[in-house]
C-alpha cells in the first residue's frame, strides 16, 4: 500500500513505525525464553530495584497495579521472580530468583545482539547523534 505524504513527514508516525519494527524483532529474539519485551522490562526493573512492590513497578511501566500483578504472576509462575514480605502486610517485595538472574543475563545478551544489528545500519557518529536526539526528545517529553 502507498503511504500518505503527510504520514511520511510526521515524526511521531515515523518513530512509531521504528518502534513497531523493533518490538517485532525483540519479540522474535525473546520468544525462545518465553518472555515478551514487557516481561523483560519487568525483570530488568526488578533487578535494578530489588524489593520494589507491584505499585512502584506499575508506575515505572506506566500500567495499573492489576496489570503489574499479572506480569509478576507470570514471571513468578516461571520461577523468575519471587515475592517476599513487603514493608507492610498489604505489600509484597519483588526479587529476582537465582534462575531469574541467570536467565535474564541470557535474555539481555540476546536482545543486545539484536539491538546492535539494528544500530549497525548507522555509523558510530550517527548512533551517537541518534542517542543524543532521542534523549533530548525523551527529556523534553517527560520533564527529566
Amino acid at each position: 500500500m502507498k503511504s500518505d505524504p503527510v504520514l511520511d513527514h510526521l515524526l511521531g508516525y515515523r518513530l512509531k513505525r521504528v518502534a513497531i519494527a523493533t518490538d517485532q524483532e525483540a519479540r522474535g529474539v525473546l520468544e525462545p525464553f518465553g518472555v515478551t519485551p514487557a516481561r523483560l522490562t519487568t525483570l530488568l526493573l526488578v533487578r535494578t530495584n530489588p524489593g520494589c512492590d507491584q505499585t512502584a513497578l506499575g508506575r515505572a511501566l506506566s500500567i495499573n497495579r492489576s496489570s503489574a500483578m499479572k506480569l509478576v504472576n507470570v514471571l513468578s509462575e516461571r520461577g523468575l521472580i519471587e515475592r517476599r514480605p513487603g514493608r507492610d502486610a498489604r505489600t509484597n517485595a519483588l526479587y529476582l530468583t537465582q534462575e531469574g538472574g541467570a536467565r535474564l543475563d541470557e535474555m539481555v545478551a540476546a536482545i543486545e545482539r539484536s539491538d546492535q544489528a539494528l544500530a549497525d545500519r548507522l555509523t558510530a557518529d550517527e548512533q551517537a547523534e541518534l542517542a543524543r536526539l532521542l534523549d533530548k526528545l525523551v527529556s523534553q517529553t517527560t520533564g527529566d
